[in-house]
């Protein structure tokens, strides 16, 4: 499987839209049924909360930061169990894209164009999501940040748009609302915000440059959607109402309907819709493409484009049989779903990390002795090298002494013929041996030396005093090498 990588900055961009979602749409009415006008209190508390999870999700990835989380589960808890789990988790994954396209049939139907099948919308959205697939993480990335500031644009004219129809008696009393309440309401809320999240383990932090900052923009997207998220359930409470709020199907959506700008400005609700389906591709496509990966993983498929188009149609299909109604929509996302969700978020993971400690799986540890044997490599392959330099140099020496001996040869030959210096080439042919033979020894060096003294004493033509010269050369070669490589 081809690798792709993103930066961190379109790490905490993907967070960030991801943790929104559908947050902003439905969890207004879920935890305003049971907070009632604490509603922003048990928000705040939920986004706090978050960042333990996100911490978790952080120490989870540092223990296998080359893998994915399925990849993780059959290296930390074996192949049998790993895809036990794997296989659980990419349920959840394809179970949760087709859900999110029933939303947005669903929504568009409701809200929009009551007289058009949910069909035509969850299909002109999944080839959007499957065409993004075959495109890959990275140019999903790109357009993520493309998307980034109209979102953020559209949200703060939203939030300027609906400031003055605000009413701070909604949240009055303060903290009524009993323990048990708020703890429901932080529950539900976490399971819609931060318990999805789980899914950028898939590309956190195999697909990323730089690891220490993608950790930064994990917990910086998760407060950035947490700020947004308290902004909506806020306002929510403070334009329609806690009981308002709690009776509608989509409230957020109800509150950009109010907005009313001097008898001018109005019926700009679309605006909440754009930002919302923003918001809810990019989770879409991160529960998509999250199946489909950890299917070719868990299968060994080195390409998993060919898996993208059936998969495409089975949460097509998926989206017109999950929920009969929007009522069975609203109890599966209150009581089911935290549960269901909660043992991939919290369970798994803290498994996954107690395992992993126990068996001494660490990233760090990994990255270091890979560190050090390509040090180690680095020096074998420098050494012989350095040996491989030694044998040439040797080579080269005895060829030249080869030719050096004959080149002697010739002119003792041409010194013998006029009858001068018999002595000195008897001398110069032993001293020669002598060099050749006795590596270690220092006198090697000096009859060198005094060879080539001899040899310029004697008067000889040039072609010979040539050979005297390369004889010289090569016999302190012959006589330094040894000793070099003895060093």
């Amino acid at each position: 499987m081809e690798k792709e990588i993103i930066s961190s900055r379109q790490f905490m961009i993907i967070t960030f839209l991801a943790s929104i979602g559908t947050a902003i749409l439905i969890s207004p009415a879920s935890v305003t049924s049971e907070a009632k006008q604490d509603a922003w209190i048990a928000t705040i508390i939920s986004v706090v909360l978050s960042l333990l999870l996100i911490k978790l999700f952080i120490t989870v990835g540092k223990r296998t930061p080359a893998l994915t989380f399925v990849e993780a589960n059959e290296k930390i808890l074996g192949r049998f169990f790993g895809k036990i789990t794997s296989i659980g988790f990419i349920f959840l994954s394809l179970l949760s894209a087709g859900e999110l396209l029933y939303f947005i049939g669903i929504f568009m139907k409701t809200e929009v164009l009551p007289e058009t099948p949910t069909m035509a919308f969850a299909f002109l959205f999944s080839i959007i999501i499957i065409y993004a697939a075959f495109l890959g993480i990275e140019v999903f990335a790109r357009f993520a940040e493309i998307l980034f500031p109209f979102f953020i644009l559209i949200f703060i004219l939203f939030v300027v748009s609906i400031s003055p129809s605000v009413h701070m008696e909604n949240l009055q009393p303060i903290m009524e609302a009993p323990a048990k309440s708020l703890f429901i309401s932080i529950i539900r809320l976490m399971s819609i915000f931060s318990f999805p999240l789980v899914i950028l383990l898939m590309i956190f932090p195999s697909t990323i440059n730089v690891h220490k900052s993608a950790q930064k923009g994990f917990y910086i997207g998760t407060i950035l959607g947490g700020i947004v998220l308290i902004a909506i359930i806020t306002l929510a409470i403070l334009v329609l109402g806690p009981a308002n709020t709690a009776s509608r199907t989509f409230p957020s959506y109800s509150l950009a309907q109010r907005i009313s700008i001097g008898n001018f400005l109005q019926r700009i609700e679309v605006i909440m819709a754009a930002m919302w389906l923003i918001s809810i591709y990019i989770k879409t496509f991160m529960f998509f493409y999250a199946g489909v990966i950890g299917i070719a993983q868990i299968c060994k498929i080195k390409n998993h484009r060919p898996l993208i188009f059936p998969f495409g149609m089975i949460i097509l299909g998926l989206s017109q049989i999950i929920h009969p109604s929007i009522i069975h929509s609203e109890i599966y996302n209150r009581e089911t779903w935290p549960i269901f969700s909660s043992i991939f978020a919290i369970f798994l993971p803290l498994v996954l990390l107690l395992i992993a400690k126990i068996r001494k799986i660490n990233g760090n540890a990994t990255q270091s002795a890979g560190s050090n044997n390509n040090d180690n490599s680095t020096q074998n392959s420098s050494s012989n090298n350095a040996g491989n330099a030694t044998q040439n140099e040797s080579n080269s020496n005895n060829d030249n002494s080869t030719q050096s001996d004959s080149s002697n040869n010739s002119g003792n030959a041409s010194q013998n013929e006029s009858n001068s210096n018999n002595n000195n080439s008897t001398q110069s042919g032993s001293s020669n041996n002598g060099g050749n033979t006795s590596h270690d020894e220092s006198s090697s060096n000096n009859s060198t030396q005094s060879d080539s003294s001899r040899y310029s004493e004697n008067p000889s033509p040039s072609k010979s005093e040539n050979a005297s010269s390369n004889t010289t050369q090569n016999d302190s070669d012959t006589g330094n090498t040894p000793n070099s490589d003895k060093n």
